[in-house]
């Protein structure tokens, strides 16, 4: 009889693309970035054939201004933060399988081809605009390029978008006492026209999208207010502009928020390209695409770029796990009030795997915006990732160095006790529904509860009291095993951490979820403490850097 091998599942993981405009702040680690890497390693411990692709937002008026402060190119500025958010996501332990850009070759013959297709099939149209223009430096102005006062609040010197004070938005002609932020000069308004993109011709398509259940209700529920009065999309920006143009407009480029999410397919492109693979493979039907995202972009995730996709004939997400904003000391994160936390600040104090957990453990699976406090981060640090996981895996490992040789015993006699905690530590493994489900802190929490169950089955079993070599030996390859599981089930989550029990057990990284063929009697082991306690003096520094 033949056997015929069946095709692994496809996943194509994507996370929202980090604007280039600045380093990596938490936020985004919480509510995007995080939760894709653990799902992605986690597809692929299954034997998925996972692609995690990202690539950093490159285009837009905030670049171009930036760059102009720090007197560069816009494409040297870009590339100096691509470069820097890299190394951060490396730090964490991000693992991209593409970490490409959208000022690209890629993105730009995919955004020409996306505007072909929808072209061809009726989904754009001219349109003549009105818009804010400069005398002076002759050249249309985009909203950050106006400045004056908040038509609302009154607030002097906000943009043209919207007000920092109030949080009204607008646009540039809305402004009182408006100034071009270049030359200081009062602008006028000419007419000219643009390209829109007919979003209200998918509302049947978007209707039918929203109904798939594997979508997050909460956010389906928000986003269905909207379909009522889709409003049509201007893809144009005039020149100068830092962007891709646009094929056959003179001077006019892309919106950002028309290409930004074509990254994700130029993204693909790219590993696709050096892995000798096809991209078409990879964006159909067969192919899971889930994409991974923070609130403030669901209008473009949920209902303009499953637009895009069905005009440019692509297949659209499954799931689009969408979580929530992220206060610091239970404030908004700003600048101006000293609560925007850089990750590489926070990298500098901590092991990568201490801040995983940690925001992990304040991200449900849903849109509630969570908070960052130093004392809670101790707090779960010390009672919960190392007084349930750090210290269980030490006090094992340590008691078999000190009073078995160094080496895993093979088991002798089980008693009841040790067999009901065999059979607990098999389903250690039901935590993949929850994976599955991408619930990441509902797994996260599971786990450690196992964790806690084997140190109760530890202190219980008490080996230190055991005179019985045989029973004695049991309970200690019982409480590896245990490690070794929760080593293994935990790589997701703290990657770093789990490799370096695997050292400490003297074996390689399993590669595959729930093997445990590498655990045996015999192994020599060698103890080391996983993580430093959170000290008091960190913290109280910590907070009051903040709060000054």
């Amino acid at each position: 009889m033949v056997r015929i091998a069946q095709k692994r599942q496809r996943k194509l993981i994507t996370s929202a693309l980090p604007y280039a405009n600045g380093d990596l702040h938490i936020g985004g680690i919480r509510s995007t970035y995080l939760p894709a890497d653990v799902y992605a390693r986690y597809c692929r411990l299954k034997g998925c054939d996972v692609v995690f692709a990202c690539a950093t937002d490159e285009h837009g008026t905030p670049i171009e201004m930036n760059a102009a402060k720090e007197k560069m190119e816009p494409e040297k500025f870009v590339e100096k933060y691509h470069e820097r958010q890299e190394k951060d996501f490396q730090a964490l332990g991000v693992s991209f399988d593409v970490f490409h850009h959208t000022h690209s070759d890629e993105s730009r013959e995919l955004s020409e081809l996306f505007y072909e297709r929808a072209e061809k099939r009726g989904c754009t149209f001219l349109k003549e605009v009105e818009l804010t223009f400069c005398s002076s430096c002759k050249r249309f102005l985009p909203d950050r390029y106006v400045k004056g006062a908040c038509p609302h609040c009154k607030a002097e010197d906000q943009y043209g978008d919207g007000c920092e004070k109030c949080g009204k938005v607008y646009s540039p002609k809305d402004l009182l006492k408006p100034e071009c932020a270049i030359c200081g000069k009062q602008p006028t308004s000419r007419k000219v026209e643009h390209v829109f993109f007919k979003l209200s011709a998918f509302r049947k398509e978007l209707e039918d999208f929203l109904q798939a259940q594997s979508l997050q209700k909460d956010v389906v529920h928000y986003v269905q207010n909207w379909l009522k009065d889709l409003k049509e999309w201007d893809i144009t920006r005039d020149g100068p502009y830092f962007g891709i143009p646009i094929p056959g407009r003179k001077n006019q480029f892309f919106y950002v928020w028309f290409d930004a999410p074509i990254g994700y397919v130029a993204a693909t492109k790219k590993w696709c390209s050096e892995n000798n693979e096809n991209l078409e493979d990879w964006w159909n039907e067969k192919s899971e695409i889930i994409h991974f995202i923070g609130k403030d972009i669901v209008y473009h995730h949920y209902l303009f770029w499953p637009a895009m996709l069905h005009a440019a004939g692509y297949a659209l997400p499954k799931a689009i796990p969408t979580r929530g904003y992220l206060n610091v000391e239970g404030q908004k994160m700003s600048k101006s009030r000293g609560t925007f936390v850089l990750l590489k600040e926070v990298l500098g104090e901590v092991a990568p795997d201490v801040l995983r957990y940690y925001m992990t453990s304040i991200t449900p699976a849903d849109t509630t915006d969570g908070n960052f406090a130093w004392k809670d981060f101790q707090a779960k640090t010390n009672n919960e990732l190392i007084g349930a996981y750090g210290n269980l895996v030490f006090r094992v490992l340590s008691f078999i160095e000190r009073k078995a040789g160094g080496v895993v015993p093979r088991p002798g006699k089980y008693s009841d006790q040790d067999k009901a905690f065999e059979k607990k530590l098999e389903g250690i493994w039901n935590v993949g529904e929850k994976l599955d489900a991408i619930r990441v802190k509902e797994a996260q929490e599971e786990l450690f509860a196992h964790a806690s169950e084997a140190n109760k089955y530890f202190n219980d079993r008490a080996p230190w009291k055991l005179k019985n070599q045989e029973e004695l030996d049991t309970v200690l390859y019982l409480s590896a095993k245990a490690v070794y599981s929760l080593a293994l089930a935990l790589y997701p989550f703290l990657p770093f951490s789990s490799v370096e029990v695997f050292r400490q057990l003297g074996v390689p990284a399993p590669g595959k979820w729930a093997d445990l063929s590498g655990f045996k009697p015999g192994l020599k082991v060698s103890a080391k403490p996983l993580f430093p306690r959170m000290e008091d003096e960190l913290v109280e520094k910590q907070v009051r850097k903040l709060s000054n």
